[in-house]
């Protein structure tokens, strides 16, 4: 048997001698005698001579190397070379085994050459593998999936491929050999499916004087007509919310019958505006003492503020018998649109009023 087996490898070497010569200008693989790749073998063809297997192999997109049988002269061109398959490359005294020279399609990268894991494809191309959408049929059922695959991992990386395998409203984390699914905040399920919270019918972060708008993946919140605030936190609107002010005693014009002056020290601190006969506004130029029912008169001393500016503090000036201010205290004030209104405190002293004017 021994001296048969070495016949053989024999007749072999003379063959491979005969293929080196006919195919040195452009060899770059390397043949090895009695191996050959086992398990791969897609079509097998008769030839007349060792060479022709490497022109009939180039002749096939998906063909990775082959194995020439040498009693038969024939060549069995197999999908994968034996760095993609160390274990399948196995002794055999009747072949010799040969990768493709030229024009080697990479493992992986066309759907009719799938992968049976990134691993593989990793071994096949060595260096020139890189992470990236590779073709794979992991069960070997002759069904190809678009995948990606981590080459620092080895692994197939479901969150990056073309299938999606979690829900669009998921986060998916890749593990080794396996992934999970995880619905984003807002969202309910198993991560696979996901749907919509409402916010708005449980407990949420809104105020009770504010509007729940449920929108997808998270909630709004908006105060209701007459609040104002972030929807989180809400607060009456003194625009809508305020006491009146309607004395005409009150108007910048009243002169002060003597010994009648009256005084703000009865007002509770709030909101204020000025209506009736009361007139409509602070006035912004000096009042003269003795005006508005009172004895020293209260009147701000800049321009009302705008819109815009919101809830401005100012200053009220309280007139003496001279051309300055007696008195001064601080009040906040308010441009509604179409009237203003006046944070009101007790003033600095008796007897001192707030004034009003047309």
């Amino acid at each position: 048997m021994a001296r048969n087996s070495s016949f053989l490898i024999l007749l072999a070497s003379l063959y491979l001698m005969d293929f080196a010569i006919a195919k040195m200008p452009c060899k770059t693989e390397v043949s090895v005698a009695g191996m050959a790749l086992k398990g791969f073998v897609f079509k097998k063809v008769p030839v007349t001579a060792p060479y022709v297997c490497d022109t009939t192999c180039e002749r096939e997109t998906i063909c990775q190397s082959y194995n020439y049988v040498i009693g038969e002269k024939s060549c069995e061109l197999n999908s994968r070379t034996k760095e993609a398959r160390p274990e399948n490359f196995q002794p055999d005294d009747l072949r010799f085994y040969m990768g493709r020279i030229s024009g080697r399609t990479p493992l992986g990268s066309i759907p009719e050459l799938p992968a049976l894991s990134c691993q593989e494809i990793k071994s096949s191309e060595g260096e020139d593998s890189i992470s990236k959408n590779y073709w794979l049929d992991p069960t070997n059922v002759g069904s190809s999936k678009l995948v990606y695959c981590d080459m620092n991992l080895e692994d197939i990386d479901e969150c990056k491929g073309s299938n999606k395998v979690c829900d669009e409203n998921a986060n998916c984390s890749n593990t080794v050999g396996f992934y999970n699914c995880t619905c984003k905040e807002g969202f309910t399920g198993d991560g696979r499916f996901c749907s919509d919270i409402d916010e708005c019918k449980g407990n949420h972060s809104c105020h009770v004087n504010a509007k729940c708008n449920n929108t997808l993946g998270s909630h709004t919140c908006e105060c209701q007509p007459g609040y104002t605030g972030n929807g989180q936190n809400c607060k009456a609107d003194p625009c809508y919310y305020h006491q009146n002010l309607n004395d005409a005693s009150r108007k910048s014009s009243y002169p002060t019958p003597q010994k009648q002056e009256v005084c703000d020290d009865h007002l509770v601190e709030e909101w204020y505006r000025f209506v009736g006969a009361a007139g409509t506004k602070m006035p912004t130029t000096r009042v003269p003492a003795y005006r508005c029912g009172t004895q020293w008169s209260g009147w701000l001393d800049a321009d009302h503020p705008t819109v815009e500016e919101g809830e401005v503090r100012m200053t009220v000036c309280f007139s003496d018998r001279s051309t300055g201010c007696r008195y001064t205290g601080t009040i906040s004030v308010k441009n509604c649109g179409s009237y203003f209104i006046y944070r009101l405190k007790k003033p600095p002293n008796c007897n001192s009023r707030y004034c009003s004017t047309d």
